[in-house]
């Protein structure tokens, strides 16, 4: 991880607050933050939504995941995972990569455990792209498929390995622009050809359960649009060497899993 050039950090009570601009103003936060119900419908941890000095937050819990998340839910013995999470943010802010604006972490303490929170401002007028694929036109489809692949190349490009990345996590502004967010367990790294191939799996296995539930359909023009601009991007085969390892997926997969959703997938 590298240095995160930190604007303050501030200690309150039971609590850490570490800022990396003065868009946050300490106090207020935590006295909004202790006075607000957790949105729990939104992502694993819920999110809460915090208003100050005109500025909206939004304010995510780090969770434990797999089976050990019921005996230690959000209970950390360090705040590394938020700390990782805002270095990598604030390294593709710098980069001009398009992610959430980055503000700062919570920390609760509770010893020998920490109650980790990632704090970025909040983007108003979106929607995830799971959502727009499904309620837009072809050509608005088109470009946002195409945006993607390219936005994927991009981040692997900038040598940010993300092992969660799927259509919840990307925004879509009103003007069709693209945002991410939600960078929890992401890392920076020399990104190899099994690396993107891992991400573009992730991709497939959520839309397939989406395109399982009959929530959406991917066209065979939108599939070959991702991996083509994918694939003339990276220089790697991207569309013949998932066609050919699909094959040995078909005891796990329906039937010509791969020709339905190759952009979206099963988690």
């Amino acid at each position: 991880m590298g240095k995160i050039n930190l604007h303050r950090k501030v200690k309150l009570g039971t609590f850490v607050i570490y800022c990396v601009s003065d868009a946050i103003n300490p106090s207020m936060f935590l006295d909004r933050f202790l006075r607000t119900e957790t949105q729990t419908d939104k992502g694993r941890g819920g999110l809460k939504l915090i208003s100050t000095d005109g500025k909206l937050f939004a304010c995510r819990k780090y969770m434990h995941g797999g089976l050990a998340r019921a005996l230690t839910k959000d209970l950390f013995f360090t705040e590394k995972r938020a700390l990782n999470e805002l270095e990598i943010m604030l390294y593709l802010k710098e980069n001009n990569f398009p992610v959430v604006e980055p503000a700062g972490i919570l920390v609760g303490e509770d010893f020998p455990f920490k109650k980790p929170h990632l704090i970025t401002m909040f983007e108003e007028n979106v929607g995830d792209l799971l959502e727009f694929i499904k309620v837009s036109s072809r050509k608005q489809r088109l470009r946002a498929i195409r945006d993607l692949a390219r936005f994927l190349w991009r981040l692997e490009n900038l040598g940010i390995y993300h092992p969660d990345l799927h259509l919840r996590n990307v925004l879509v502004k009103n003007d069709g622009r693209l945002i991410f967010l939600d960078f929890d367990k992401a890392c920076r790294k020399d990104i190899s050809r099994k690396d993107m191939e891992s991400m573009a799996w992730r991709l497939n296995r959520f839309a397939e359960k989406w395109e399982q539930k009959g929530y959406l359909r991917i066209s065979m023009l939108e599939r070959l649009l991702f991996l083509r601009t994918y694939s003339r991007l990276s220089g790697y085969n991207f569309e013949g060497e998932m066609a050919r390892k699909a094959k040995s997926k078909s005891l796990f997969s329906r039937a010509g899993w791969f020709f339905e959703s190759i952009l979206y997938g099963k988690r």
